[in-house]
């Protein structure tokens, strides 16, 4: 029964800001996961994904769930799917597609498991159709030291369920989870790629588009090619080729990281994505692609995170209003070239859903950017933390491993009654990650 011993492991966030040793155990069954002391202080984990420290703290025991990973029920009638928390996505997909069928909201990588999708509350690649993850988890069961084993939904413990969407694992550590799935409108996507020359003209086409795939990619280096970028429709195509098969070589925090130095700096930045701009310039505008490769476009291409290096990178990602969003892109250039800030790309989303934990949800536009980290970095961020303040934008904690309590607060309209709620439910505070010391969730 190894995998029921604690021994002491090294954790470090995906973005590779912070690195730490802490107790770690990776139960695979129910008195492996009960065994610990029930007042020691502990945080579940899945596959290490996230940006920000969220799974694992400096005196939490860390479990990892990736052994939990069980088809337990499958209901062909009402296309519901029971599995454990630690299934990863691309297993859900490859036991769905041959079926004809698929889950609709899925994040960039395969290898995230479905327990900690939920714990985050994650989007896919055009939550304004399809809203969150959240929004296709029919029932979950929790397991908190302290009170058992609890069934929620929407409907059974209402308030405890949207809680953990989107709680980062604060409530408790997520065993199993039953997920709607939907039909397979096709075997394939078709994938059309625009042109566009700034983000004000990509978010008008955003705007306009009603496709099941929506989402753009733009140079954020400060330059001349500042906004230029790639605005990405895909529909549902009935091709009569074979999509190739998804292959890529998997990518954790420590490989991401086995490059002594960055290799990306201003110069490179901007010579990467004019080679991007220039590829697309002689591709097809509209081309075939396999479902699990437009749904993890970052998996078969790990050289952009890998080139970050062991001085990792910076992330962030927030959500303004459709109505703010034009003065946003607006002061968010402004910012950038006034700053020569270490940007190097950016995109952006149309969102929908409602704001209840302390996850990103709402009606908006989603905008994502990514810094190498030099000087300038932090004192950028600071400064765009406070235009996401001033534009009334809600920040994504799970892609930006340095949010503070004082942002969070003012950027995360649910915080204060998430916190009330918390410290009622635990009281002793027993889940515990670097990522709830941050925000003062102590």
């Amino acid at each position: 029964m190894i995998d029921g011993l604690v021994r002491k492991t090294r954790f470090t966030s995906f973005d590779g800001t912070l690195s730490l040793c802490t107790e770690h155990q990776r139960p695979d069954r129910f008195s492996h996961l009960e065994s610990p002391d029930r007042t020691a202080f502990r945080i579940p984990r899945g596959g290490g994904y996230a940006y920000s420290a969220a799974s694992f703290g400096g005196h939490s025991l860390v479990q990892e769930m990736t052994s939990f990973n069980r088809f337990l029920e499958f209901d062909p009638v009402q296309l519901t799917l029971k599995l454990e928390a630690g299934v990863r996505l691309i297993d859900l997909m490859e036991w769905a597609l041959p079926r004809n069928l698929h889950f609709p909201v899925l994040p960039g990588y395969p290898l995230i498991t479905v327990g900690g999708c939920v714990a985050a509350d994650v989007h896919g690649k055009n939550p304004h159709k399809d809203g969150t993850f959240s929004d296709w988890v029919k029932q979950l069961t929790l397991y908190h030291p302290q009170h058992g084993y609890i069934s929620c939904s929407p409907d059974e413990h209402p308030d405890l369920f949207s809680m953990t969407c989107g709680g980062y694992g604060l409530t408790g550590v997520i065993t199993n989870v039953t997920l709607q799935l939907a039909e397979l409108p096709a075997p394939a996507i078709a994938l059309a790629r625009k042109r566009v020359c700034s983000l004000s003209e990509a978010n008008d086409c955003l705007s306009s588009q009603d496709s099941d795939i929506a989402y753009s990619w733009h140079d954020a280096s400060p330059g001349a090619s500042f906004g230029r970028g790639i605005v990405f429709n895909g529909s549902w195509s009935r091709t009569t080729q074979q999509p190739r098969p998804l292959t890529f070589r998997p990518m954790t925090a420590d490989s991401r990281a086995r490059l002594p130095f960055s290799a990306w700096n201003g110069l490179t930045a901007r010579v990467a994505n004019a080679a991007v701009l220039l590829q697309n310039r002689y591709q097809n505008d509209v081309s075939e692609t396999g479902i699990l490769a437009a749904s993890f476009p970052f998996a078969s291409n790990i050289y952009f995170h890998t080139l970050f290096g062991k001085p990792g990178l910076r992330e962030t990602q927030f959500l303004v209003s459709e109505a703010k969003m034009g003065d946003c892109l607006v002061a968010l250039e402004k910012l950038i070239r006034d700053t020569a800030a270490p940007t190097m790309m950016l995109s952006l989303k149309r969102f929908r859903g409602t704001q209840k934990s302390l996850s990103m949800s709402g009606t908006g536009c989603l905008v994502a950017l990514d810094c190498y980290r030099n000087e300038k970095t932090d004192a950028f961020l600071r400064q765009l933390d406070q235009l996401l303040v001033d534009m009334g934008g809600q920040i994504n904690l799970s892609k930006d491993s340095r949010i503070s309590q004082e942002v969070a607060e003012l950027a995360i309209s649910s915080f204060a009654g998430f916190k009330e709620r918390l410290f009622e439910y635990d009281k002793e505070r027993i889940m515990r990650s670097e990522l709830s010391h941050r925000l003062g969730l102590l």
